[in-house]
């Protein structure tokens, strides 16, 4: 190092003592590109000298730029981002486009991409710039678009607004669209995105339909339920739920409720009465149920522990019957009895019930018949959630009737032994639902 350089250094390194924490008001520093860099050198930067220290303050590093200054920064402008939802009155879902530079042509692309898929009949929902837009489902299947500058403030203000509406939301999809930079001067190309239904994007309607209470006449009530799903629209869904119920019980039968894209979770208390809800999802059309349940129990309505029986998706294809007290279990019952005329056996039935299908049931009969009285058998009864009588007439002859649990058995036994012009006397009515297998004699 030369003499020259060493009296800058000392310069420098003076200054810094004499108690200057920034070096950028000394001309000979400047000029020599020194500074000081207490955590050593940086990149592009190497170490030249430590400051003197002393009299309680520590010694750092003194260092200097190993290359040219940086170029001053590029300045930037802000890219909009427009963002346009579009939607149909027949649509399970929304179409939504982001990434454009202009609202129509985020428009265009939106209502573009939904009229393909419907047919046409579509509108724009919400358009905007630079925000998030959320896309919410009602507990029968209503949708709700809400946009703002945020996701969160959106998803606030649509379940705010669904609420006003006496409805309760899920927010089921969401799209946000944040504003880009380039270089000012510099053209830059739009970046699209289109993000629009998965699947079949026509709603499915589905409805429940169950036994009118005023229209009992007599019998007992019947605490299933008829559900129909998948349905192209709401007429459909309670026609075809309807027709399944009064193909049961003629005229006994009443529409409970309708709703398209949804779950259904249908709740039974202590086996009995039941209460329905739909819901966007599992969890909300669970806790509706139960909610309506106990809101029942504490006015007075019902009595009984509240009890999760089943969840259905109305989206999909189906049409049943469903017994709530058995939680979607299945409960098959069947009786057999011997081919012959062995007095021995010859008023003895082998029924089983409680088990998982109408198959089992009657192979586990005809198994027990075959295995005590050793003798051919034959099925003589099977049936599905059902009761079944037993009875003898006054010849001694062993008769059955299975039927739903809303007929008394005792009525139908008398009905069929009327009409066969004898009289009979009921022995045993078997419960499909009450795990058994075991003998009958029926006299």
């Amino acid at each position: 190092m030369g003499n020259r350089w060493k009296h800058a250094l000392a310069a420098v390194l003076a200054l810094v003592a004499g108690g200057m924490a920034v070096l950028t008001g000394a001309a000979p520093a400047q000029a020599q590109g020194t500074f000081v860099c207490p955590n050593g050198p940086g990149p592009g930067e190497y170490q030249v000298g430590m400051t003197p220290g002393g009299n309680g303050v520590a010694s750092v590093p003194v260092c200097a730029s190993s290359g040219p200054p940086p170029p001053p920064a590029v300045p930037m402008r802000s890219i909009p981002n427009f963002y346009a939802a579009a939607w149909h009155r027949d649509a399970n879902d929304a179409w939504i486009s982001a990434g454009y530079h202009s609202k129509d042509r985020a428009e265009a692309a939106a209502m573009a991409a939904c009229n393909r898929a419907m047919g046409g009949g579509c509108t724009i929902a919400a358009s905007n710039l630079d925000g998030a837009v959320v896309l919410a489902r009602g507990v029968e299947g209503g949708l709700y678009i809400v946009d703002r500058a945020k996701k969160r403030e959106a998803e606030r203000d649509a379940k705010d607004y669904c609420r006003k509406q006496n409805d309760e939301c899920e927010i089921i999809r969401w799209v946000t669209a944040s504003p880009g930079s380039a270089p000012v001067g510099e053209s830059v190309a739009e970046n699209t995105n289109m993000y629009g239904p998965q699947g079949d994007p026509r709603r499915k309607y589905g409805a429940v339909v169950w036994l009118d209470r005023s229209k009992d006449n007599g019998r007992h009530h019947v605490g299933d339920v008829w559900i129909a799903g998948g349905r192209p629209s709401a007429d459909q869904a309670q026609a075809d739920a309807l027709a399944a119920c009064e193909a049961d019980y003629p005229g006994r039968c009443t529409f409970a409720l309708g709703a398209s894209d949804t779950l259904l979770t249908v709740v039974h208390r202590d086996g009995q009465a039941k209460n329905i809800a739909t819901a966007a999802s599992v969890e909300l059309s669970k806790k509706r149920a139960l909610d309506h349940c106990k809101e029942d129990k504490a006015a007075g309505k019902s009595a009984g522990k509240c009890t999760l029986a089943g969840t259905f998706n109305l989206f999909d294809d189906f049409v049943i019957r469903y017994d709530p007290s058995s939680e979607g279990k299945p409960y098959a019952t069947a009786q057999a009895w011997i081919k012959g005329d062995t007095p021995q056996w010859a008023n003895s039935v082998w029924s089983v019930s409680g088990v998982k299908d109408v198959d089992i049931a009657k192979k586990s009969a005809l198994k027990a018949c075959e295995k005590e009285s050793r003798e051919a058998c034959e099925v003589a009864s099977y049936s599905f959630n059902s009761v079944v009588g037993l009875y003898v007439d006054q010849n001694n002859s062993v008769r059955l009737s299975f039927m739903a649990r809303d007929i008394d058995p005792s009525q139908r036994m008398a009905d069929q032994c009327s009409k066969a012009g004898v009289t009979c006397k009921m022995v045993r009515v078997v419960d499909a639902r009450v795990a058994a297998n075991e003998r009958v004699d029926v006299r």
